[in-house]
């Protein structure tokens, strides 16, 4: 398992993870433990991992749960993952050409709170999500995998490092949401969000939004809830924000502004005397 030092050996708990695997990223498995209940479970997929050459191994529930080092009753793979790259300046000009909505976890250590991340990311079809200040450690945490059901398989993570420095950089292209605790403004849910020209981050944090950060977002949320009531966690409240942030709209390819764009583009290009 140690044929590439810059890869990482991250055991998948669970028969739904190791579906999603084979799905998204079939390379990464190396071989496939599982009780009789994960054997039919798995059925429709044992003919494509055979294909790919991977062992499949049948073994009791107690043997199972040692390897997959925790919880687990059907299926366990073990895989070996990339470390995430660097998010880069030029990364952010990229997204925004793709109206690309971009997830920041900052600060975030529960596992299970990313795990929740990753899942109302693929419900709302969000696929980049950068880690940092301490969060990219929880990158192949066995527990946020576990619980992402299948999840983190589909969204692309990277890191930031510096992140404030970072988002200076690409401030004129980049609208930064945050979604705090107990800092900032209710959430609207009947407002969606207007970001005319920039791309969408949404930046959640695992507590109170680092200083340096503050006057890097454009727009400052608390977590939904009543004032004089319990809030919901981090794990409650970031789906609700997903669904809100993916409500605003998409500027069309065909919409007025690229059709007022294309005009003045040509007739600048008619013009002889230009």
């Amino acid at each position: 398992m140690s044929e590439d030092p810059n890869r990482c050996r991250l055991v998948l708990r669970g028969a739904e993870s190791v579906a999603s695997c084979l799905r998204h990223h079939p390379r990464a498995l190396r071989e496939v433990h599982m009780t009789a209940a994960g054997e039919q479970a798995l059925t429709e997929h044992a003919d494509a991992l055979r294909g790919l050459g991977i062992p499949l191994r049948l073994v009791s529930e107690s043997e199972l749960q040692r390897t997959a080092e925790g919880p687990c009753t059907d299926a366990c793979a073990v895989t070996l993952r990339p470390e995430p790259g660097l998010a880069r300046v030029g990364d952010f000009t990229d997204w925004r050409e793709a109206h690309e909505t971009v997830v920041i976890a900052d600060g975030v250590r529960d596992p299970y709170d990313l795990a929740a991340i990753a899942r109302a990311m693929s419900a709302f079809g969000l696929r980049r999500l950068l880690l940092s200040s301490g969060s990219e450690k929880l990158a192949h945490h066995p527990d946020a995998w576990a619980e992402a059901r299948g999840a983190m398989e589909e969204v692309v993570l990277m890191r930031a490092a510096a992140l404030g420095g970072l988002l200076g950089l690409v401030e004129d292209r980049c609208c930064v949401v945050a979604l705090s605790p107990s800092q900032g403004r209710n959430i609207d849910l009947g407002v969606p969000v207007r970001v005319p020209g920039r791309h969408l981050a949404l930046l959640v944090s695992g507590g109170e939004l680092d200083p340096d950060l503050r006057s890097k977002v454009a727009h400052l949320f608390r977590f939904p809830g009543r004032a004089d009531s319990r809030r919901l966690s981090l794990a409650e409240a970031f789906p609700v924000a997903a669904a809100w942030l993916t409500s605003a709209p998409v500027p069309r390819k065909d919409g007025f502004l690229a059709r007022k764009r294309a005009r003045h583009s040509k007739g600048k290009g008619s013009n002889p005397s230009q």
